[in-house]
């Protein structure tokens, strides 16, 4: 087996466990940034081999700077952080976590569906206040037999469905990429025109990258077009919904509610109009972030920077493979 060498810079902290998994490999020395500021980022990444980053903003002049640089790992499956044409265009790999967070992203999406169908938060600050009539007040509703669109089924997708179908939702699927073939196969069904099917929908619950194309895949029309009924869930990047036609339609009562993990500016100004709406449950893009998965994501960045420096990457972790190996 080839043995790893160089020096590791990483961008943020990551679990103690794979930082013990770093360690091991003797021949690798490494730095840990906790929050780096782009000029201290820029002198360290000059001496580095392979990189681990977390949230922080790398901008195409840092990268074109890295001169040794063999292998970029994140930590997460998102890259929005990282100018992937540049690492393509330097043959530099940029290796995702693959399926370690799917799980725990989609235990998450389960939680603000449950919590938005059964008024959980409405009925905890009832509850703090000594409302007991809450309970003959306010209602909750079930989700059994409710349909479930969900705008991507890749990894984390795909689990999502798994859960809703054992709380007896009907879920269906509008992903362009994937055959409708292995959509059927999962249990769901196959959705090829969003705008047609929105009128039908339940909860939307978003499982897809952030991109130019995909920016407010949620917008306006999007949005007069669900019922008023409707919730909507982002546990995938901000910037697909617009916040300010969400907003809009939740205080007009066009939207019964909406679950949040990311938004279009993170972290959030703490005076976001989002934040009036008592119809919106949030969380800090922690969806990821659960003890299980924080261990899973920091082992495997670092399996994947060993495989980067001993030429052993899988290639289903690579996200721009054809255009480094090609």
């Amino acid at each position: 087996m080839t043995t790893p060498r160089g020096h590791v810079l990483l961008l943020g902290k990551i679990h103690e466990d794979a930082m013990q998994l770093l360690r091991s490999h003797h021949e690798l020395t490494h730095e840990v940034l906790e929050k780096p500021a782009e000029d201290e980022i820029f002198s360290r990444l000059a001496q580095a081999d392979a990189l681990i980053v977390r949230t922080a903003q790398l901008s195409a002049e840092l990268m074109d700077n890295a001169h040794q640089l063999k292998i970029v790992a994140r930590h997460g499956v998102g890259y929005d952080n990282v100018p992937v044409e540049v690492l393509s265009r330097k043959k530099i790999p940029l290796a995702t976590t693959g399926n370690a967070n799917a799980i725990t992203v989609a235990e998450h999406a389960l939680y603000l569906i449950l919590t938005l169908a059964k008024r959980g938060s409405a009925f905890d600050r009832a509850m703090r206040e000594g409302d007991w009539e809450s309970r003959n007040r306010l209602q909750g509703s079930e989700i059994s037999g409710k349909n479930l669109l969900l705008v991507g089924f890749g990894r984390i997708g795909r689990e999502v469905a798994k859960r809703a179908l054992a709380f007896g939702m009907r879920v269906h699927v509008f992903d362009p990429y994937v055959n409708s073939e292995q959509v059927s196969e999962s249990g769901a069904t196959p959705i090829s025109n969003l705008e047609d099917f929105l009128p039908d929908t339940d909860f939307l619950s978003l499982h897809l990258p952030f991109t130019a194309q995909n920016r407010h895949i949620i917008g306006a029309a999007e949005i007069k077009a669900l019922p008023t009924t409707a919730y909507v869930i982002n546990t995938a990047r901000g910037g697909l919904i617009d916040e300010e036609e969400l907003l809009k339609a939740l205080d007009a009562g066009e939207l019964a509610g909406a679950g949040l993990d990311c938004f279009e500016q993170e972290p959030p100004p703490r005076n976001m109009e989002l934040f009036s709406s008592d119809k919106v449950v949030f969380s800090p893009h922690n969806a990821s972030l659960t003890a299980e998965c924080t261990r899973r994501l920091g082992l495997v960045c670092v399996e994947n920077v060993v495989d980067g420096l001993t030429g052993r990457l899988q290639r289903d972790r690579v996200v721009n493979w054809e255009a480094v190996y090609s």
